[in-house]
């Protein structure tokens, strides 16, 4: 028998299967665009720290979880192939009707010598993925919808290989607006539902949105369960007024247990 947190995951994972075919359009414009901008500017500040730590970008594992359509695999591509880079991509999420529709982006977009390789996985348990294969992890808005977080933290860390980038950009929870931050709540909360509904013919879901980001954790609380599983943060950009944040760790060199 399911645990209720077991039903509330499927439930959401359903939402995202309803809201699939007006996704990106619903983004680009409740986003005016800008997330697009936020995902681009958050991969290049990874790959320097990925450079950093590897010394080069080449041959790269990336892991994207929380794939969605494959925006954030297809900006990663596009960046590597203009710094003459080649990685082995995958992208991972659980909604089947997200990852047919990333299938199809792929095919039309991807260079056809950067493989990518998609599979309908859980953030909680990246099983087909081997301890430290990975040089990048990137969850784009997808870390809220992870009703099992502290299993996904251990799964990245798992994952990744020592000096391993870890990329979160997401909606976190901010308890301290100035006045344009609140707007920005005020437009996330009480506008963006609206609009979401009108796009999407399904007001639930962006409904559901703000009460996920109310229900959140902060940017500092996340950085002390990323500590735990030996993730040490290194940057912090925020974007929006604090609305949405890029969160960068990287894995521990030295022996940490995941607890």
């Amino acid at each position: 028998m399911k645990s209720e947190r077991e039903q509330d995951q499927k439930k959401i994972i359903g939402m995202f299967n309803a809201i699939a075919k007006t996704y990106d359009t619903t983004n680009r414009i409740l986003s005016f665009r800008q997330d697009e901008k936020w995902r681009k500017d958050a991969i290049a500040r990874a790959l320097r720290w990925v450079y950093a730590f590897k010394g080069d970008l080449q041959n790269l594992a990336v892991g994207d979880v929380a794939c969605g359509t494959a925006d954030m695999l297809l900006h990663i591509v596009q960046d590597l192939e203009h710094k003459g880079s080649l990685a082995r991509m995958y992208g991972i999420d659980p909604s089947e009707e997200m990852l047919r529709l990333a299938q199809d982006k792929i095919a039309k977009q991807a260079p056809k010598q950067a493989p990518i390789q998609l599979e309908c996985l859980e953030a909680k348990n990246l099983s087909p993925l081997q301890n430290e294969e990975l040089d990048l992890i990137t969850i784009a808005y997808g870390l809220r919808n992870v009703l099992d977080r502290h299993a996904a933290l251990r799964e990245f860390s798992r994952t990744l290989k020592k000096g391993g980038v870890l990329l979160v950009l997401e909606f976190m929870r901010c308890d301290q607006r100035g006045i344009l931050g609140t707007l920005a709540h005020f437009y996330t909360s009480k506008i963006l539902p609206i609009i979401g509904m009108l796009l999407s013919r399904n007001y639930s879901a962006y409904a559901y949105l703000p009460a996920s980001i109310e229900d959140f954790i902060s940017v500092d609380e996340l950085e002390d369960e990323l500590n735990a599983v030996g993730l040490e943060v290194v940057e912090k950009k925020h974007y929006l007024y604090k609305s949405v944040s890029c969160i960068l760790a990287v894995k521990n060199t030295q022996e940490q247990a995941c607890t």
